[in-house]
């Protein structure tokens, strides 16, 4: 039995709408609990009242309102897999419920403690309360917030970003589009490339309106899907987090499944309408498709080469960030260090005398030896406009990791002097980079120090750069290794404040950071004491996920685009076959016979190219600072856009052979194309 195009186009809506609403959801519950209606935040007054009073506050709110107000603080230990979540308890609400049965994670990435919103006095109140109630609640909050002498701001949660529909549309957009145009190309094909389907309606006697209604029976489709994947859907959402949050979960299906079949239906409509304004007698003879809906296929095959770029560039950026360190050797290297995460807003982090209290902070703690520093930064390399990575260390980098000159000897900051080292292969001009770093990242410097830099050439070797993110790599081959004795004598407090928030000031491990916590007055400005492994572990699962949504991508947008190429040769074909089949027998030769559509292949690849060629531009490191040559995703542009040429060609290529092959079917059959 043959399966129509149109009822392949209705089957991938409600697959879609499962992967999209999964993906959607673990982004919510990663972010906080799910479903809060609107977001309430704090911000330190001038005169605040005590946590307990706020506790107490926002509980009357909450039994005045019939409401919960939620208040999650990420676990100090591990940030990104713990957190508590401080809730009220106003009888009925989902508070009582979550206190009495515990709340349910929809990812199994993150663990939520529910703790009572009394426990409040053991955290920091500023920041910022979900609510689950309606908008009087949220005012209620705000005004009780408001009382108590702080800063206060509000937004509401959109219905689509509360179930994670945003957050399934964000990073997705390269498949959803390329999906999108092969269902809507094959319900015109499926229709306004086949009319004979409609015109033995007509002869029947049915309206266009009476057609357009039996076509959509091809909705059942879309139907069976849902029915056969919904139980199949539903046991593995049971064993992966028993369920939690099914009922948001399936509205998001449902809501991202009416979304995207709704162009699938128009251009089924629009389709169907069109074949039933062609005569009866052409429609019922076939051959020939229409001049637009030939023209219609090729166009299309633009947006989905263009689309295959910008997969190919996303995937190989995810896979140039998973292979920047394995999780294992980066763990290993890491070893006991952590990082400490710093309270974001509403903290006044655009005044000086904050980041001057956090760098004063780092300065005693590196001074004391409690913590290093390991701070990646592009420099100029002192000629032209060119720069290099660079990693600035102190005594305490070289203490934990061993880096060695090209003589072999271990490098060790035993005595004041700023050292420089150059990489094994490099070409640099050792002269003009440390001029270069005098004149700007060593300004601070007392001018004794800037006049005896010292240093060499290192050994081949690649050195571990304690990154905090994915935008910087994990291991650097190529870096200049800059080494300052004592830090806080040569970089500002602004400087130092800055590195420790980006993580390139490291403690040694979590019971010296925690005690430098302790005794200093910016303890209620760290949020967590991250280890620096477990950064690192997560890292690479986010890179992970991310490889196999653009994986997913350009698989999908390869078949696309390969479907559109076939498509829109074969209605060349069934339209301008008896043509071809006349030039081909009159001695004229292939490559002129289809003069037409190699210059539309030539036009598309050369459009492909030249978007190809952007991609790249605009995404390698260019000593501007946009694209850093310390980021692995700018590092992968070259490979990027060497795969994406090479996907092009292979496209190309398949379109090319699709063409032989229906150039000899169509001599075979001497022009003969009607169904």
């Amino acid at each position: 039995m043959n399966i129509r195009s149109v009822t392949l186009a209705y089957v991938v809506p409600p697959l879609l709408a499962f992967v999209l609403g999964f993906i959607g959801l673990v982004q919510v519950s990663e972010a906080g609990l799910v479903g809060a209606s609107s977001v309430v935040t704090a911000a330190a007054g001038a005169d605040t009242a005590s946590n307990q009073r706020v506790a107490k506050s926002l509980e009357q709110v909450a039994e005045t309102e019939g409401t919960t107000i939620v208040r999650v603080v990420a676990d100090r230990a591990a940030p990104s897999t713990l957190r508590h979540a401080l809730v009220t308890g106003a009888p009925s609400s989902l508070g009582a419920g979550w206190l009495s049965d515990g709340y349910g994670d929809f990812t199994r990435s993150m663990s939520t403690t529910v703790l009572p919103m009394s426990d409040l006095d053991h955290f920091d109140p500023v920041g910022s309360y979900a609510v689950f109630g309606d908008d009087a609640a949220r005012h209620a909050v705000l005004d009780a917030l408001s009382g108590l002498g702080y800063d206060v701001s509000s937004e509401r949660v959109p219905f689509l970003r509360r179930i994670g529909v945003s957050d399934g549309f964000s990073g997705t957009s390269g498949l959803v589009g390329a999906l999108t145009l092969g269902c809507v190309t094959l319900c015109l094909m499926g229709t306004l490339g086949a009319p004979r389907r409609s015109a033995v309606r007509r002869l029947h006697g049915q309206s266009a309106a009476s057609i357009v209604v039996s076509e959509l029976a091809e909705v059942r489709g879309t139907l069976l899907a849902a029915v056969v994947g919904t139980p199949v859907v539903a046991f593995g959402l049971f064993l992966y987090n028993g369920l939690a949050s099914a009922a948001t979960f399936a509205t998001a299906v449902v809501v991202i499944g009416t979304a995207f079949l709704a162009p699938v239906i128009a251009a089924h409509t629009i389709g169907t309408v069109l074949a039933c304004r062609q005569p009866l007698a052409t429609a019922l003879r076939g051959a020939r498709p229409v001049g637009a809906l030939v023209l219609v296929a090729q166009v299309a095959r633009a947006p989905a080469l263009l689309l295959l770029v910008t997969a190919v560039f996303d995937l190989s950026g995810a896979v140039a960030t998973l292979r920047s360190g394995t999780a294992e050797r980066d763990l290993r290297a890491a070893g006991e260090t952590v990082q400490l995460w710093v309270t974001p807003d509403p903290r006044p982090i655009d005044s000086q005398q904050y980041w001057d209290r956090i760098g004063a902070f780092a300065g005693r703690a590196l001074q004391q030896r409690d913590a290093l520093l390991a701070a990646t930064v592009e420099v100029s390399s002192g000629q032209g406009k060119s720069t290099v990575p660079a990693l600035f260390v102190d005594a305490g980098y070289l203490g934990l990791q061993d880096v060695r000159t090209e003589d072999g000897s271990r490098i060790t900051a035993d005595d004041a002097d700023i050292s420089v080292w150059i990489p094994a292969d490099s070409r640099l001009d050792r002269r003009r980079l440390v001029a270069a770093l005098a004149d700007w990242q060593l300004r601070e410097a007392p001018a004794a120090a800037r006049e005896q830099i010292t240093g060499g050439r290192l050994a081949r070797q690649q050195v571990y750069s304690y990154p905090d993110d994915s935008s910087t790599r994990s291991w650097l081959a190529d870096a200049v290794i800059v080494v300052v004795p004592r830090p806080a004598d040569v970089f500002s407090a602004d400087q130092l404040g800055s590195w420790l928030s980006t993580g390139d000031v490291v403690f040694k491990n979590r019971a010296v950071a925690e005690r430098s916590i302790m005794t200093s007055d910016v303890r209620r400005e760290f949020s967590a004491v991250v280890a620096v492994g477990q950064v690192a572990a997560e890292q690479a699962r986010l890179a992970a996920t991310m490889t196999m949504i653009a994986t997913a991508t350009v698989v999908s947008t390869l078949i696309v685009s390969v479907m559109l190429g076939l498509l829109g040769t074969v209605a060349h074909r069934r339209r301008h076959g008896r043509a071809l089949f006349a030039k081909l027998a009159s001695g004229t030769s292939a490559v002129r016979a289809d003069a037409g559509l190699l210059l539309v292949e030539t036009a598309l690849v050369s459009i492909a190219a030249v978007a190809t060629v952007n991609s790249w531009w605009g995404a390698r490191p260019d000593g501007t600072g946009h694209s850093s040559v310390l980021d692995p995703v700018a590092q992968s542009a070259g490979t990027a856009g060497a795969l994406a040429l090479l996907a092009i060609a292979a496209v190309s290529a398949v379109n090319g052979a699709v063409l032989a092959a229906t150039a000899r079917n169509t001599l075979r059959d001497r022009g003969n194309g009607a169904r």
